[in-house]
């Protein structure tokens, strides 16, 4: 297979900004800077790519259902630009990279795919300053890579004819960074729906919290603790099984 990192991307996310609504540009409200340095690292390691529908999906879905993590590497910044490489891991092991500059003006070279938007952004603000920007619908809170996160959100449901596109892109308020993406999209005129859910889940900038660790860890605890339990069950029982010894 020699489809690229980024070609694996773009075909993920084009039905995702297509069922965003075009906002009015509010010019000159936003400052766009980038909140990411030389450095940075994030990795998608929750990636699933599901099709529903008649006969059998596009070719390019079946290429996406091989993907097992994405990661992103910050290599430079340069005013409102940043130069990134994006590698993917097919789960034959191989993997897939490519160099990639994203202006967070909007200006990026990758479609127009959102990897990473300007920092600081809050809930109302244009995703970029172009005319055809999505705008954030809300500012939240979130679980990513083992830490509880203030993140933005950019959300659409959109309706032609008898086919409806949804989608949900998430990015880190702080660094602009995406972070998770949803989208469920349909396909070959509507014979059958695409769904792609992506979550970062490991980077290098901020240190997983308390609450984040024990999300992540919540299964790990539970089996923890019921060893623990099985543990000193099987302990008192012993204790009560063993025979009393007599006096001389």
């Amino acid at each position: 297979m020699k489809l690229t990192a980024k070609v694996f991307f773009v075909v993920s996310i084009l039905a995702i900004l297509s069922a965003f609504t075009v906002f009015p540009l509010m010019t000159g409200a936003v400052n766009y800077v980038p909140g990411v340095k030389a450095g940075d690292w994030i990795k998608y390691g929750q990636y699933k790519v599901t099709w529903s529908g008649n006969g059998t999906p596009p070719s390019y879905i079946s290429d996406e259902q091989k993907v097992e993590w994405y990661r992103i590497d910050v290599e430079n910044v340069s005013g409102t630009t940043v130069s990134m490489n994006v590698t993917v891991e097919l789960n034959n092991g191989t993997q897939r990279s490519a160099q990639d500059d994203v202006d967070v003006l909007g200006n990026a070279s990758m479609g127009g795919i959102p990897l990473l938007i300007a920092s600081g952004l809050k809930n109302g603000d244009p995703v970029n300053n172009l005319t055809s920007s999505p705008t954030i619908n809300q500012t939240t809170t979130g679980t990513y890579a083992g830490a509880t996160r203030n993140v933005n959100l950019a959300e659409s449901t959109s309706v032609s004819g008898n086919q409806t596109y949804t989608s949900r892109i998430y990015w880190d308020q702080s660094t602009g960074i995406m972070l998770e993406i949803y989208s469920k999209s349909p396909v070959y005129g509507g014979q059958g729906y695409s769904e792609l859910s992506i979550k970062a889940t490991e980077t290098n900038m901020w240190s997983p919290d308390l609450l984040g660790l024990l999300t992540n860890n919540l299964i790990f605890i539970i089996i923890g603790i019921i060893v623990i339990i099985l543990v000193i069950a099987a302990v008192l029982a012993l204790r009560r099984r063993k025979p009393s010894v007599g006096k001389d």
